[in-house]
C-alpha cells in the first residue's frame, strides 16, 4: 500500500463515520435551543391567560 493509498483510507475510515453522524449533532444542538426558547418563552407567558382559562370564565359567568 503506498501513501497516497494509506492516507485515502484514513480519510474515508474517519471522514465516513464523522459525515453520517453530523446531522445527528447538529439536530441536537438545534432541539436544544429550541428547548431554550420554549422555557423562556413559557416563562415569560405564565401570566397571559390561555384560550382554555378564558373559556371557562366565559362559561362561569
Amino acid at each position: 500500500m503506498n501513501d497516497t493509498t494509506a492516507y485515502a483510507l484514513a480519510l474515508v475510515l474517519t471522514g465516513g463515520p464523522a459525515a453520517m453522524l453530523a446531522p445527528f449533532a447538529v439536530a441536537r444542538l438545534l432541539v436544544d435551543q429550541h428547548a431554550h426558547q420554549v422555557a423562556d418563552d413559557n416563562t415569560r407567558l405564565a401570566d397571559v391567560p390561555t384560550v382554555a382559562t378564558t373559556r371557562r370564565e366565559l362559561i362561569n359567568r
